[in-house]
């Protein structure tokens, strides 16, 4: 197990703390039996014995003794302070996290729950007119595929949920194997065409060529789909979105432009944090597909950038990757 930084200072803190105390405490034993044998003496009119044994060399050494030990006291008083400080601060700290913590599992809980809920009541939806007889025969293809698209978007969220999850607990390994990354975003495309041709948007893919590369085949469809995904739900009926790739410089470079409703300046700087869904919370989403993508970008070496020219000029993701030098 990782232990986080401030678990260690707290560790730390807590054994100084606790070394101190037992210090003051076998310091004070001690310095009661030397008052013990010190009374012994006084009481025979030794005085010279009596000051040995509170520590100091005569009689005229007990201010100079003094004076070291309210120095010593003062130093350890004022260290003890120091620790009740930082242990103040770490707990402020700690509760702080915590209220983030619980403010972001709030935001999850509540857009997994319309992520979920919104295909299977479509899908129930369906179910309910199939068996009461509601459909009309030439329209049960388009029924059957709108029902098909609903459990694939279900299926698609619980990946993204179980995949940060892996990410966060057991940083999940990926199984690098040779491939090509044209062929990788075909089959991405291929997958979202049905979904595409449901929401009325034109999908284009322009390949370049073979892309050679070293990938996590699973992880790569994940990205592709994410952001073929996303470029789809934003993009209104009629709409277009176009992807690209391209070799530049030992990378490979795959574009997906859309023509849907851009993003703003804010949520450029959040498109890729866990659980960000923006202003526009109507289309759903778990706010997790574009932080796994850049998370298992990064995994693979390369990177991944927004942009946009704002609110209804569309977004452009450009993902980079490194590629394989030896074919």
């Amino acid at each position: 197990m990782v232990r986080s930084p401030s678990s260690l200072l707290f560790g730390l803190i807590l054994s100084l703390s606790f070394a101190l105390v037992t210090w003051w405490t076998l310091f004070q034993w001690f310095a009661s039996d030397a008052l013990a044998t010190a009374s012994v003496h006084l009481a025979a009119n030794a005085a010279e014995p009596a000051a040995r044994a509170l520590g100091a060399d005569s009689v005229a050494d007990l201010g100079e003794l003094a004076r070291r030990r309210r120095a010593m006291f003062a130093s350890e008083g004022g260290f003890f302070a120091l620790v009740l400080l930082g242990l103040g601060w770490l707990y402020v700290k700690s509760m702080q996290r915590e209220q983030r913590l619980r403010a972001t599992q709030d935001r999850f809980l509540a857009a997994a729950t319309h992520e979920l809920k919104t295909p299977l009541a479509t899908v129930q939806l369906l179910l309910e007119s199939l068996r009461d007889g509601r459909v009309v025969p030439d329209k049960l293809p388009r029924y059957l595929d709108t029902g098909l698209l609903e459990i694939e978007r279900l299926g698609r969220g619980l990946d993204n949920v179980l995949t940060a999850a892996g990410l966060r607990s057991t940083q999940r390994t990926l199984h690098m194997q040779s491939g090509d990354l044209t062929a990788d975003v075909q089959a991405a495309v291929a997958a979202v065409r049905g979904r595409a041709l449901a929401a009325e948007v034109e999908l284009h893919d322009d390949a370049a060529g073979p892309l050679p590369c070293d990938r996590d085949p699973t992880a790569m469809q994940l990205i592709l789909r994410n952001l073929l995904d996303n470029a789809i739900k934003y993009t209104p009926p009629g709409g277009r979105v176009d992807v690209r790739t391209s070799a530049d410089r030992g990378s490979a470079r795959i574009e997906v432009a859309d023509s849907g409703r851009g993003m703003d300046h804010n949520e450029l700087q959040h498109a890729f944090a866990p659980f960000w869904r923006g202003s526009d919370t109507a289309s759903g989403g778990t706010g997790l597909g574009l932080h796994l993508v850049r998370q298992l970008v990064t995994e693979h070496g390369g990177t991944v950038q927004a942009d946009s020219g704002g609110r209804d000029r569309g977004s452009v993701f450009q993902l980079r990757l490194p590629l394989r030098r030896n074919p």
